[in-house]
């Protein structure tokens, strides 16, 4: 297959590494390094600038399919822009746009990916304390590459994958917005208060690491996302060093450590966590639906980082959030609203344990695309057989 050199066949090529913008309370995003999350931009985490300061920092818009690329800390993560929306990138990042007709942008962000396109952009990089790639080497990678028609079938074909696990996180996002909502309607008609202890209650068991499985599941915090009640995410707890907490599906984690992050969500799967996460199950069935939106609303999330021990790195204490006062609309609406909860988790967790199957066979298909070992059709069918 032949190479193609990088900086032969771009058409844009933003580099703000080594800067940031003035940031505002509101207005066009803006995206770091840490926002750029298993191939996709988690806006969640983007900052602000205002339009003004937007048409300066950016005169060349970015468009949909543009790629971002991390240029150090961690260097090779990318990911696509999903729109034409206004979109501004922060320092350590750079945005590259293929030359219609010699590089397919598609094609180049799961060119990215390939194991020998990330040892080329190792290999280039430099630094002693952080290690990080320049623009002029940048440009210097060689991006092994077909002819531009069958670039864009290759992508195609890894992207009705992408394009599937994309519409399993809408759904979630989906749902968690439809719930919050509910909930705020339920917590501002109830005139009674009851506390977060009432409704559950710490989960004290710890594993020791001894007793760690190989192929168990792990949530750290950062698996955790920032403001959604659905915990997708999860690593291995093969290679972890110390003691860590047990959970089961259905019980709901709360990050400890810097509250004001709100990671909060429901157990869609049972393992060990983080001792930097508090684990609460439900003191009934009934229960989970208002405890879970209660633990999850911005009220105690901010109570949490209001009262939580240390300055630079504030920890709540179960006693603390146990004992705040939060809405209760009565047991019939709360049963109502984990009657709406339970079966919404479930579909949930039905969709992420599908885009892990498809984000594993994703990973199968493109060494083998990349390097012409897998013709096009014959992942076609494969793809047709799974989405």
């Amino acid at each position: 297959m032949p190479d193609i050199i990088l900086g032969e066949a771009l058409d844009l090529l933003v580099d703000n590494r080594g800067k940031n913008p003035p940031f505002e309370s509101s207005g066009v995003p803006v995206i770091s390094a840490k926002a750029i999350k298993r191939g996709t931009i988690a806006l969640s985490e983007a900052r602000y600038i205002s339009t003004e300061t937007y048409s300066r920092w950016m005169p060349q818009p970015l468009r949909r399919n543009d790629v971002i690329l991390t240029s150090e800390a961690p260097l090779g993560e990318c990911a696509l822009v999903s729109d034409d929306k206004p979109l501004a990138i922060a320092q350590r990042l750079y945005a590259l746009r293929g030359r219609s007709g010699v590089l397919d942008s598609r094609f180049l962000f799961y060119a990215f990916q390939s194991q020998a396109v990330q040892n080329e952009l190792h290999n280039r990089s430099s630094g002693t304390t952080v290690t990080g790639i320049r623009q002029p080497e940048l440009l210097k990678v060689r991006i092994p590459a077909p002819e531009y028609g069958q670039q864009k079938s290759i992508a195609a074909v890894l992207g009705a994958l992408d394009d599937k696990i994309a519409v399993n996180e809408r759904i979630a996002a989906t749902a968690d917005e439809l719930m919050r909502a509910h909930y705020v309607k339920l917590a501002e008609a109830s005139e009674a208060m009851i506390q977060v202890g009432e409704l559950g209650d710490l989960v004290r068991r710890t594993v020791p690491v001894t007793s760690l499985a190989a192929g168990g599941n792990y949530i750290g915090l950062e698996h955790m996302p920032r403001r959604n009640m659905w915990l997708s995410t999860w690593g291995s707890s093969g290679e972890l060093a110390s003691a860590k907490s047990a959970f089961q599906v259905n019980h709901i984690l709360f990050g400890k450590l810097r509250p004001y992050f709100h990671k909060v969500g429901l157990a869609l799967t049972s393992g060990v966590c983080s001792t930097d996460i508090l684990v609460v199950r439900a003191k009934a069935p009934e229960f989970l639906g208002w405890l879970l939106l209660s633990l999850s609303s911005d009220e105690v999330v901010s109570h949490a980082s209001s009262v939580g021990d240390g300055t630079r790195m504030p920890r709540i204490k179960w006693k603390d959030l146990g004992s705040f006062d939060v809405a209760w609309p009565g047991k019939e609406h709360a049963s109502q609203l984990t009657d709406l909860v339970v079966p919404l988790a479930e579909r949930i967790q039905t969709a992420v344990f599908e885009s892990r199957t498809l984000a594993t066979l994703r990973d199968m298909l493109l060494p083998q695309l990349m390097s012409g070992r897998l013709r096009v059709k014959d992942a076609e069918k494969i793809v047709e057989e799974n989405v």
